[in-house]
Formats: C-alpha cells, structure tokens, sequence
C-alpha cells in the first residue's frame, strides 16, 4: 500500500497517471467540484469528498454523509489527469454509453493506491429474491386474502417484483426493496400507473421493506401508496436458513400503514 499525505498537484498527478487506469484500488480524499455530462448533466460544488476507484475501474465520489455516493461511472474507460491553473483535474470517460465524470480538486488531502483481495463471496440473510419467493410460497406475509398472480411481471416500466390480487379481487402491484428511497416510490408509482393503463380501475401500490423513513413514508402517502413492514430475519433466521430453503416463512407478520 502506498500512502501520500497532503501530495502537491505535481506528486498526485503522477501517482494517479501510473495507477488510475490498472488494476488497483485508489483513494483521493480531497476539496473538489464534481461536473457530470452524458445522458443528463449535474455538478456538484465545492466540498470535502473521497475519490474512490476501484480495480474494475468503478468510480465513485462519496461525500461525508450518506452510504450512497454523490457521483458514479459503473465502469470507466479512460482517465485524463492534468493540472490547470490551481488545482488537479481527473476526468473519467466512457464511451458507451458516451459520458464524463470531471472532477477538479484545488486541495488534496491524501492518496492512497492498494491491491485488495477478496474471493469470498457475500451470503446475505433475507435477500430481496427472498422476499419474493416468501410472498409466492404464503402471500399472506403481505395481507389476508392476497393471491399472487404473477412474479417478475414485465411491463415498458421494467418488472414488478410481485403482481397479486387482493380478498377484492383488485390488482396489486409490490415493490420489494431492502433499502428504500425516493427512486423506490417512484418506480413503484410507473408499475402503478402502467397496470392501471393495461387493466383500468383500482390498482394498489405496496413497498415492502425492513424500514422506511419519514419523509419515504410521506412520498408514499402523497402518491397513494402503501408501506407493509417486514424483517429480514424473520424471512431467513440465520445464515444457515439461507441453505435450507428459507425456514419459518410464515412467522412474520405484515405492519401496514394507509389502510
């Protein structure tokens, strides 16, 4: 592992020409503007952010809040390293489809380059398959009376999760997301409104997920739309559940909000 603290524009601009583009982990702690161009544009002002670019060429721009990252490339095809007036500019390329993450430091705090390995593989307990598998095997984990019509359901929105019926006999769109957002209800709301151009009346919304914040729950509200709790452990006990098929299914029961 290579560790530079506070490098000058100089020092990191060699640092990163020799190892952005091979296949190691880099991580730039720094004061920097984000510009995004492509499919749409965005920019991100002047703040403290992490750099982080991984040996599949991932990028990602984390600030000092939240799990999610600011800015992203998936997989990046190139990178341009250059100083310009005060400061260090990184530019990430791709080409398909055609976008660029610039990002202008005028401050560098650290930069470290690693080779990591990890070949095991993650096991999660109460992955979102689960879920939906538990809701085809006893669709009353949601509510009484639910009947699954089909799972994985395509629509020109993308696939619902879980399409059912309720003791009604009205359609019932559910959205199964371990960690919901504002994208989530969302989306759940394009299934909605797309069964609802295909079937015509009634059609209900429902996110089900471990947990939902205040301000996801009032999105939901605004739109409609229903929230059913569920723990993950109580899907899937323990690790060892995960290789025995799921035990104790039907030992949950569903919380709902917007009756």
């Amino acid at each position: 592992m290579e560790l530079i603290q506070n490098p000058s524009f100089e020092e990191a601009a060699e640092l990163l020409k020799e190892y952005l583009s091979r296949e190691y982990t880099v991580q730039v702690n720094g004061l920097c503007t984000v510009n995004y161009r492509g499919r749409a544009k965005s920019k991100l002002d002047r703040g403290e952010r992490i750099l982080l670019k991984k040996q599949d060429s991932a990028l990602l721009v984390h600030g000092p809040e939240n799990y999610q990252p600011k800015n992203w490339q998936p997989e990046v095809d190139s990178f341009k390293v250059e100083i310009e007036e005060e400061g260090l500019v990184l530019k990430a390329l791709r080409r398909n489809p055609d976008e660029v993450v610039e990002v202008f430091f005028d401050e560098i705090s650290f930069i470290t380059v690693d080779q990591l390995v990890d070949k095991s593989e993650l096991k999660i307990a109460g992955h979102e398959v689960d879920i939906h598998e538990a809701i085809e095997e006893n669709p009353e984990i949601v509510e009484d009376g639910l009947k699954v019509v089909e799972r994985e359901k395509e629509t020109d929105a993308g696939f619902i999760d879980v399409f059912a019926r309720d003791k009604d006999n009205v359609y019932v769109v559910i959205e199964v997301k371990r960690n919901p957002d504002y994208n989530t209800v969302l989306q759940l709301q394009r299934y909605v409104e797309e069964i609802d151009d295909e079937f015509q009346g009634d059609i209900r919304g429902i996110l089900m997920a471990p947990k939902l914040s205040e301000k996801i729950q009032d999105y939901l509200e605004e739109r409609g739309l229903e929230f059913v709790g569920v723990e993950m452990a109580q899907i899937i006990p323990s690790y060892e559940a995960v290789d025995n098929s799921q035990k104790g299914l039907s030992d949950f029961k569903p919380s709902h909000s917007l009756e």
